[in-house]
């Protein structure tokens, strides 16, 4: 089991890229997004045995399912899955989600990863001590050799190609009282968590409490991960930061947790700053997810994936 355990989170490690958290860590190289992964669900060792629950005609069925007014058509072409984004095709090609024209060169980019995304925290289980070393070992090589994902697939779904197609693309709206920036397309989505928060507060003393607690929100933001050319998902307005005034002595992203000298996969829940369940399920029953379910947890962060979602049964 510790064998297989170690060459999934390897797998998943290697071929992920760098996905930042919060404004204060611009210019800081970091590992990327990762599905959260318990010890017990851990039981395949190779791209082939993990794709047998997310096989790419579910992804791709999924993406058409999460994005009907976006992806116009799904099918099988040139032996791979393929989905046309509105005038542009792209194709599986291992989990990387490329144009016709770079399939052949696959290699040179990192693909995406499709995981179990759970309903509910599983029980914290501490990893074995040759996984430990391994993480601590590829998040070293990971700042010397960042590793990429092709943009082009998130490009056009969300039609941003630069700074000035995805300042077009947002919108300022307010979200429980704050001000912030969203793409354009998710204002309705946006407007239906905070229905479905206001909804709750009502009745949930917690909730109530844990929202005045709020600093402020943020949303769009410009900004390439340091030392790639990989775009934040904050630049295309699709993601939500939750700023504290203090965290007191919890925890809410991985990477700071590592720059005080702590191990991040040492940190227990307990330790960790958690939203109210009533605020996650909220965000979750309208298609975004919660970076605190990630190995590499981001407890503050929010960003529209209702793939994810749905596959995972989560979603309709």
């Amino acid at each position: 089991m510790k064998k297989k355990l170690m060459n999934l989170i390897m797998l998943i490690i290697l071929s992920s890229c760098v996905q930042n958290g919060s404004e204060l860590i611009l210019d800081t190289p970091l590992i990327s997004e990762m599905s959260y992964i318990s010890q017990g669900e851990i039981e395949r060792d190779s791209p082939e045995e993990q794709e047998e629950d997310f096989t790419p005609e579910k992804i791709i069925q999924a993406y058409k399912k999460a994005y009907p007014d976006k992806i116009s058509e799904i099918t099988y072409r040139n032996d791979d899955w393929a989905m046309k984004v509105y005038d542009q095709w792209y194709y599986w090609a291992g989990g990387r989600l490329l144009p016709e024209e770079l399939v052949l060169h696959k290699e040179k980019y990192n693909p995406h990863i499709f995981n179990q995304y759970p309903a509910d925290l599983p029980e914290f289980q501490e990893l074995p001590i040759e996984i430990k070393q391994r993480l601590d070992s590829v998040i070293a090589e990971r700042k010397e050799t960042p590793l990429q994902r092709h943009a082009g697939f998130l490009n056009s779904l969300w039609r941003v190609y630069d700074r000035d197609t995805s300042w077009a693309r947002v919108k300022t709206t307010y979200f429980l009282g704050f001000k912030l920036q969203i793409h354009r397309d998710l204002l309705e989505d946006l407007a239906d968590v905070e229905e479905e928060i206001q909804r709750r507060m009502l009745v949930d003393r917690e909730l109530r409490g844990f929202i005045q607690s709020l600093n402020r929100i943020d949303g769009y933001n410009w900004r390439r991960i340091a030392e790639t050319e990989t775009l934040s998902v904050h630049s295309y307005g699709i993601a939500l930061d939750l700023i504290l005034p203090h965290s007191g002595r919890q925890e809410v992203y991985w990477l700071w947790t590592q720059n005080k000298g702590l191990n991040f996969y040492d940190q227990p829940y307990g330790k960790r700053f958690t939203p109210p369940e009533s605020f996650i399920k909220s965000f979750e029953k309208n298609g975004f997810i919660w970076g605190g379910k990630w190995l590499f947890y981001d407890t503050i962060h929010f960003e529209y994936r209702p793939e994810v979602l749905i596959l995972n049964g989560l979603l309709d």
